[in-house]
Parts: structure tokens; C-alpha cells; sequence
């Protein structure tokens, strides 16, 4: 089980973290978060998303607390046995950054662990690098590419993905459901049969695909996420589950089976038309630098495909 390759988290250590004003991410906690996140200058990436905290909780499990004008989350990511901190979370002023990143900084020398922030963006840097007696080292991977679109022209793909699209739709006998707490173990069942059974656990080093829909299909309201499952002469064939937080929206999870020309596409269409009335960009998230995926994604004409990299505080 992958479960088996994750360094925990001691348990004195969680106790440490909480002495110090953190409090683990929960659902419950959206209300504290939405209004930092829409104060935001521009875009976040797609892992700062409240629903990937809660997805992903196995694996990288948050610690938040009220520093001023921000938000300051501490991550643990058992994957590789480190502690991380994500980009402040708030409005970006140089004097109000300064203030959080200095008490974050002290209570990494508390903790006794060397400060990395991960899932940066280029407009945050300046931030960062202005603040006094700080030198950065950059880390950045072509496998971190976080997949914007426009929301105007996102389901109006044009090339081999707009062909995809309209033969879909001419096609094939199709429904679509949108998804509730009751569809879990049917998504669950439907991972199994067609994930699980031609792969081991070991394929998948950073967390369980079935773990994750445990953790946001019981509370997809509560997350303000979104769903559907799209069969096709009846039987299912795949589903699109996603979020929307401001004028953003990820989604985040899409599994299909069978060789159903379009049908990826058109769960990204189908979801835009009926939840994302209003929204001005939408993420598809990373490609986990795995080709197929990424010439896929960006196939589907994005309107900027944007590294997201790491600095790591030195001395």
C-alpha cells in the first residue's frame, strides 16, 4: 500500500506545531479561507486550493493560523518526510509580507526546520526578495506546470481537441449526472476496476486515488465543489470533479475508461456550462511531468501554462 512509503508525522511534533497557534486544515475551515484567498493579487496555483488540502490530507497534511493580514500554512509532506510552507495567503503588500514572513520564519527556528516554500508564482517573487536579510535559492521542475484557460474560450476548443469534441457528441448514446455523497463508493468501484487493476500501489507515490475521493465526496457542497459522471450506453464511463473559490475554479480529478474519442473534453465542457457561470480562469491543474498528460492539456489551447517553483531560505 502506498501508505506504507509515508514518513508521519510524530505526533509530538503535531503538538509542537499547535503550541504555536497552528491548527490543522479541516473542512470546517473554508469560511476562515475564502476571504483571504479572494484578496489574492493575482492567481494561486491549483495545490494552494482549499479542496487539494483536504484531498491530498494523507499526504500533505496543513497547518494554518492568522498572522495580520495572511494566512500562514505549514505543510508536512509525508511523501518525502519535509516540512513546507505554502505562499502566504492574503493581499501581497511589501511592509504586511515582511511582518507574516518574519514570524513564520521565527517559528520554523522553533520548530527546527529549515524554511522552504513551495508552489510559488513569478508575481510573488518580488515579495519575497525584498524582505531584508533574506537570500533564496530557487528550485523549479518542468514536472510543476500549473494549466490556465480562459473561461471564455475554454469549452470552445478549436484543432484535434474541437474534433474530438463534435464527434463525442455526435456519437455516442450519452447521460450525465452530477455527483453527491451517495455516488462515492460507485466512484470508488469504478477506480478499482479501472486504475487499481492495472496498477500496484507503488505506481502511485503520492497518495491514493480512492483515498482522495473518501475525503471530498462525502463534502463536495461544503468544499463549494462540483461534479459529474458521464455514462455512455448506460454504463459509466468516466467523471470530473472540481472546485471554484472567487473567480477561479480547478478541476481536479478526471478518470475515464474505454477509448470514448472526446469524452475528456467533454466533461471539461459539460462542467464549465453548468458550474462556472462567472468564473474568469479555470485550472486543470499539473501534468506531474508526464507527457501524454501535458501534450493533452496543452492540446486544449490554454491561455498560459505557468511553472510553479520553490525557494528555500538559505542561512
Amino acid at each position: 500500500m502506498y501508505i506504507d512509503k509515508l514518513t508521519l508525522l510524530a505526533e509530538e511534533d503535531k503538538e509542537r506545531i499547535i503550541e504555536l497557534g497552528y491548527s490543522p486544515v479541516t473542512v470546517n475551515d473554508k469560511a476562515i479561507f475564502d476571504p483571504y484567498y479572494g484578496k489574492m493579487n493575482e492567481d494561486w496555483s491549483s495545490p494552494m486550493s482549499f479542496m487539494a488540502m483536504i484531498a491530498w490530507e494523507s499526504v500533505l497534511s496543513f497547518y494554518y493560523k492568522k498572522s495580520n493580514d495572511y494566512l500562514t500554512l505549514l505543510g508536512w509532506d509525508a511523501s518525502d518526510g519535509r516540512m513546507t510552507m505554502l505562499p502566504l495567503i492574503g493581499h501581497y503588500d511589501e511592509s504586511s509580507v515582511k511582518d507574516a514572513f518574519y514570524e513564520a520564519r521565527e517559528d520554523h527556528e522553533k520548530l527546527g526546520y529549515s524554511l522552504n516554500i513551495t508552489d510559488m508564482r513569478e508575481w510573488m517573487k518580488p515579495y519575497y526578495e525584498g524582505i531584508p536579510d533574506t537570500k533564496w535559492e530557487k528550485k523549479e521542475s518542468d514536472s510543476f506546470y500549473d494549466y490556465v484557460y480562459d473561461s471564455r474560450y475554454f469549452d470552445s476548443f478549436s484543432g484535434k481537441s474541437g474534433q474530438n469534441l463534435r464527434f463525442f457528441l455526435k456519437n455516442y448514446d450519452y447521460t450525465v449526472d452530477e455527483v453527491t455523497p451517495e455516488d462515492l463508493d460507485t466512484l470508488k468501484d469504478f477506480i478499482r476496476a479501472n486504475w487499481c487493476s492495472v496498477k500496484d500501489c507503488s505506481y502511485c507515490n503520492y497518495g491514493c486515488s480512492i483515498n482522495c475521493l473518501e475525503q471530498v465526496v462525502p463534502v463536495l457542497s461544503e468544499l463549494n465543489g462540483f461534479g459529474i459522471i458521464v455514462r455512455i450506453d448506460g454504463k459509466i464511463a468516466g467523471f470530473c470533479i472540481g472546485s471554484r473559490s472567487g473567480n477561479q475554479s480547478i478541476l481536479h480529478f478526471q478518470t475515464t475508461a474505454g477509448n470514448y474519442k472526446g469524452l475528456g473534453v467533454f466533461m471539461y465542457s459539460e462542467c464549465k456550462k453548468r458550474f462556472l457561470s462567472g468564473i474568469d480562469k479555470i485550472s486543470l491543474g499539473e501534468d506531474m511531468g508526464i507527457s501524454g498528460i501535458r501534450t493533452y492539456k496543452q492540446r486544449l489551447a490554454p491561455y498560459e501554462w505557468i511553472p510553479r517553483f520553490e525557494y528555500d531560505l538559505k542561512d
